[in-house]
């Protein structure tokens, strides 16, 4: 592992140049200018494709014995101590790196360790609220693909364990159990003098929270604090089973576990196990809304007011789907009438 002192995170990046100069330079990184990388104990050397030249920019990096970065660069900003193009090459030689052996991950470890690489240098965080660690900050991207900053809240539970969450879309949807944002948290309080301390006392509050321990669905878990309650043990006892998944019918039973904790500052009822329990009931209400409109159409004969055409048995199978989710996609095969499916369904 080469020296450390060329790997910089966020927080110290932040030191070495303006915003605007570290969006621009993982800009340029992530569009691959950064090509004939070279590096050895005290030095780091490159080329940069810029964009008003079309010969590269070279780049030299230096680690001086009073611990201070030397930089060069033959651009035109080449007495900044960081520019763009120098910046683009510490992305570059920070994504060499990862904490095991890329060639030995299986694909999920190899997902999250993109995401630990990804939040250790390219996102943003601040604490929001909470009298410590395991609570809810705010994270935000450097570099952002769409014209404007997107933040999100982080809601942390645990140093060591993947309990934690995030209202940003890939963690929604990547069955990873964290983000770059959850991993910039984690580096961010990794770094701390009590970090230790942290982990081994954990968190002192039980929670509710939504795993991704199987690749096929989510499970409602529950975490206990070793200070749990008697009389908040007899509250939660009835809707766990002996490992802590939640029993019982979604959404009624965790409806009424809710109600039974409302209130209670000894534990947290989290927002993923919150959204994914109002994602269950808004599909069991658009399924019964389906049924009700497929048995309307079948009643008619299959004809709707308006619409000179009879519909099939699939057909009214697509309508009845299409216009109970409220948005959706019709993926049928060609010539099987998409174009009247979706008139029906706005019908």
């Amino acid at each position: 592992m080469p020296n450390d002192f060329f790997l910089y995170d966020t927080e110290r990046l932040q030191k070495l140049a303006p915003e605007s100069t570290l969006k621009k330079g993982l800009q340029y990184f992530n569009e691959n200018r950064v090509f004939d990388l070279e590096w050895s104990d005290n030095q780091i050397s490159a080329l940069v494709e810029g964009s008003k030249s079309d010969e590269p920019y070279s780049v030299t990096l230096t680690h001086e014995p009073d611990d201070s970065l030397q930089t060069q660069c033959d651009c035109a900003n080449n007495e900044s101590d960081a520019c763009k193009h120098r910046i683009a090459v510490l992305y570059a030689y920070s994504d060499q790196f990862t904490i095991e052996d890329d060639n030995l991950l299986s694909a999920v470890d190899a997902a999250i360790t993109e995401r630990i690489k990804k939040g250790r240098n390219e996102v943003r965080i601040e604490h929001l609220s909470g009298d410590n660690c395991f609570s809810i900050w705010q994270a935000s991207s450097i570099h952002s693909s769409t014209h404007w900053q997107q933040t999100y809240q982080v809601h942390l539970r645990s140093l060591e364990q993947r309990h934690n969450f995030c209202t940003c879309p890939d963690l929604a949807v990547n069955r990873l159990g964290t983000c770059k944002h959850i991993e910039a948290v984690l580096h961010h309080l990794s770094k701390g003098k009590d970090y230790q301390e942290l982990r081994q006392s954990g968190n002192p509050n039980s929670y509710i929270y939504l795993a991704w321990e199987s690749a096929s669905h989510p499970q409602i878990k529950l975490h206990r604090a070793e200070t749990l309650k008697a009389q908040l043990t007899n509250i939660i006892e009835p809707f766990f089973d002996h490992v802590d998944n939640f029993q019982g019918r979604l959404p009624e039973a965790f409806s009424r576990l809710t109600d039974s904790l409302y209130g209670r500052t000894d534990i947290q009822i989290g927002e993923d196990a919150l959204r994914y329990v109002r994602h269950i009931s808004e599909d069991a209400a658009q399924e019964i809304r389906g049924r009700e409109i497929t048995k309307a159409i079948t009643s008619s004969g299959g004809i709707l007011p308006n619409i000179q055409a009879r519909l099939y048995p699939y057909q009214i199978e697509g309508v009845a789907f299409l216009a109970s989710r409220g948005r959706a996609l019709l993926a049928d095969d060609i010539g099987l009438g998409k174009t009247l499916q979706a008139i029906s369904a706005a019908t």
